[in-house]
């Protein structure tokens, strides 16, 4: 068309559609430009904040901002006899855009109570089955619509729960004394038969099932496997056991079992090296943190984003404090908000000051790193994220020199 042409316009009080105008980020717009085919998932509940989910599986809060000035979506409909002049037919009236904001979901809190909406309750063994029948079942269409993230780290928090698939494809997860209990029968079986370090699901699955003398599912014995254990690649369904894992939902377990109250740190250790498995014990030279909790080996130990320490002691000399002093007080990461801001004044609620070993373990998560190189201790990774954190603590609190040297972080959240 040329500038010379005219144009009908027609307009109405009410419009025909509504639109948003979408804004996004320069990535996302590189991503859809670069794909041929670039699918975008909105997820969420009604009640939630909106989550945009691209093909990297980066997930965005959704946000609508109100524009000062009225835009106008036209569709152009061609001349005919009746009407010689080419046409603009208004199609809807915009005052509103979405934006959106990068964020990390919070997934653990998010899916373990999509999980509980199975009436069965968790899978306790073969005999419990049994005795239910109907009631409301979670399948991976339940999952996907009420838990906002991708499927990888979907599938990493199924794991972390543990939960499996049962043949009828609902989701269920395993109760906490059972899934130790079936960790210690595996263990105890992979002595029995003087198998190789390698946990093989289908060499453990018929023993068990003859140990318990009761069916059980296949599924449960991958999702321990998985819970606590490393897959080995180019092997499917075999698994090393991480003494790590087996510790770090001990740990959780203990401080859920005993209410959530704090615990002098040598007591917990105690606790926990009862709990632990005999095959998984200690020889005293391991430098896993399992063994000597001081104050000082607290951000290193499996309760690392389970727990914070005190010490009833001068600051000065806290990192001096022996494990007999050191009080344990349980504070899950998984459980906290998904924003920085919030978070930190939770921590800073809790204790009015963190030290950058000790706060580094209840935020790492937030930063956008690969959590898998983070978790090996990837030096590149660990730098991006110490580099992240303290940005985060000096935005929202005030950095303070002790008189031993270490940098302390203490609140200026209003």
């Amino acid at each position: 068309m040329t500038s010379a042409q005219t144009f009908a316009v027609s307009a109405s009080d009410t419009y025909p559609e509504d639109f948003r105008l979408l804004e996004l980020t320069p990535e996302l717009a590189a991503q859809l430009e670069a794909l041929d085919t670039c699918t975008l998932h909105i997820a969420g509940r009604t009640t939630d904040t909106a989550t945009l989910i691209d093909p990297q599986e980066t997930t965005y809060s959704v946000h609508t901002a109100h524009t000062s000035n009225n835009l106008y979506l036209l569709t152009h409909a061609a001349s005919s006899e009746t009407n010689p002049l080419e046409t603009l037919e208004l199609r809807a009236k915009i005052n509103q855009t979405l934006e959106l904001q990068r964020t990390q979901p919070t997934v653990h809190a998010r899916l373990r109570e999509v999980l509980s909406w199975d009436t069965r309750g968790a899978y306790r063994g073969s005999e419990f089955d049994k005795a239910d029948a109907g009631g409301r079942r979670v399948d991976d269409q339940a999952l996907h619509a009420h838990v906002a993230v991708g499927p990888k780290a979907l599938k990493r928090a199924l794991e972390e729960v543990p939960a499996f698939r049962d043949t009828q494809g609902h989701w269920r997860t395993i109760d906490a004394g059972f899934c130790v209990e079936l960790l210690r029968l595996l263990l105890a079986t992979q002595v029995e038969h003087a198998w190789a370090s390698c946990y093989d699901a289908r060499l453990l699955h018929p023993a068990l099932q003859a140990d318990l003398g009761a069916p059980l599912p296949y599924e449960a014995v991958h999702a321990v496997l998985a819970r606590f254990g490393r897959p080995i690649d180019g092997r499917p369904a075999c698994y090393t056991i991480d003494r790590r894992r087996v510790a770090r939902f001990l740990a959780e377990h203990i401080f859920l079992a005993e209410n959530m109250r704090a615990w002098p740190a040598a007591d917990f250790a105690q606790a926990l090296a009862a709990t632990m498995p005999p095959q998984l014990a200690s020889d005293g030279g391991s430098d896993d943190g399992l063994d000597a909790w001081g104050f000082a080996h607290i951000p290193r130990s499996p309760v690392r984003d389970l727990a914070y320490a005190t010490v009833p002691t001068d600051p000065a000399n806290a990192l001096h404090a022996g494990s007999h002093r050191t009080l344990l007080t349980p504070l899950f990461r998984s459980l906290m908000p998904a924003d920085a801001r919030e978070r930190i004044a939770m921590l800073f609620a809790a204790k009015p000051q963190w030290s950058a070993k000790e706060v580094t373990p209840f935020l790492e998560d937030l930063v956008d790193v690969d959590q898998q190189a983070l978790e090996r201790g990837d030096e590149a990774v660990l730098a991006q994220v110490a580099k992240a954190v303290d940005v985060w603590m000096l935005r929202f609190g005030r950095a303070v020199k002790c008189p031993s040297g270490e940098t302390v972080y203490t609140s200026r959240i209003n």
